[in-house]
């Protein structure tokens, strides 16, 4: 099969298990699960808007996959690559703020076993004589998933393109992959140039986008609709492992919570650290990069003092979180209507 992507043009798909999976529920139900959470049900001029809403959990999937293929990737790590997001719920991140994980978005984590042993996935893995229990365990595959602040596939992943046409090019985005090799099971560059470039860039786009004052307030008032709702008995927890749209038309059959998403449109934020309504907080990332000089390894931050001082100033000021008086104002614009 042929696959159009839109980082790295046209892909042959030829791998049986991998065009099973990619047919598989699980994988399908992830094409109605945006990166960005909630963004797409926001009117149009909503800062949030400018960042590829639409970029879904199926593309980046897919992306994972094909990036960890490039790096030449075991097909078992190739496989966890393709199915690590199949137990994200619908509006992503923005469940972990509904259950106090804020700070760490591993909700789905914690269900991913449960979301995957459940599903049709153990029996297209077994006609391929693949063990689910070895792939199962995400954590030994040293492409795949590091730990902050090391790059890694799914990080470089969902990074390029959330960020793709706004703050970085497509000629960017090759640029860097070409200037990342493998060194003992984990991806380093293989030029200052390169982690230089990636991880200011990486920091801009936390600043702007993952982690600032505006989206953690957003998320964090998406998260009392969604609290409420469960209360009310509108939702279910089990209503998180549908998917954005079929969430969404659910709180809208309710009529206060259908008020308040509109509200939503019109908040506006101002950081203040004195008089303030709310305390927000979100997950802080970044990364500070391996450069192999020599055969050695060396993080960014040991060869580059500048960027070593601003990432240190980036994490104080973000791990503190945000101190914001919320405003309601300016007009609501068109909230999308239920479908």
């Amino acid at each position: 099969m042929i696959y159009s992507d839109r980082i790295l043009g046209e892909v042959t798909i030829d791998e049986p298990v991998i065009r099973d999976l990619l047919q598989s529920k699980p994988i399908q139900r992830l094409k109605k699960v945006t990166m960005a959470g909630f963004s797409v049900f926001l009117a149009e001029n909503h800062p949030l808007m400018r960042f590829n809403p639409w970029f879904t959990r199926f593309e980046h999937s897919v992306g994972v996959y094909l990036l960890l293929r490039r790096y030449g990737a075991t097909l078992e790590e190739q496989v966890a690559g393709l199915l690590h997001d199949v137990s994200h719920t619908a509006f992503s991140h923005i469940v972990d703020h509904v259950f106090g994980r804020e700070m760490q978005h591993d909700y789905h984590e914690h269900i991913f076993q449960e979301v995957l042993l459940s599903s049709e996935i153990p029996d297209i893995l077994g006609k391929y004589g693949l063990d689910i229990s070895y792939i199962i365990d995400l954590g030994r595959f040293g492409l795949l998933e590091r730990e902050i602040p090391d790059i890694c596939v799914d990080r470089i992943d969902y990074f390029t393109r959330s960020m793709l046409d706004t703050i970085i090019t497509r000629r960017w985005i090759l640029e860097r992959l070409e200037d990342i090799t493998v060194f003992n099971d984990r991806l380093v560059f293989k030029n200052i140039r390169g982690a230089r470039s990636f991880a200011h860039k990486y920091l801009e786009a936390n600043e702007i986008l993952y982690c600032n004052a505006l989206q953690a307030t957003i998320y964090y008032k998406i998260a009392e609709i969604l609290r409420l709702a469960l209360e009310k008995g509108v939702i279910g927890e089990k209503d998180f492992l549908s998917d954005d749209f079929t969430l969404y038309n659910k709180l809208c059959s309710d009529k206060e919570l259908r008020d308040l998403i509109k509200l939503l449109n019109k908040v506006r934020i101002v950081e203040d650290n004195e008089n303030y309504d709310l305390w927000v907080k979100s997950k802080v990332r970044y990364v500070d990069p391996h450069i192999l000089v020599d055969n050695k390894l060396f993080r960014l931050s040991e060869i580059d003092s500048n960027f070593r001082e601003k990432l240190g100033k980036f994490i104080k000021h973000r791990s503190q979180g945000f101190k914001v008086r919320v405003i309601y104002s300016g007009n609501s614009g068109s909230s999308p209507r239920c479908i």
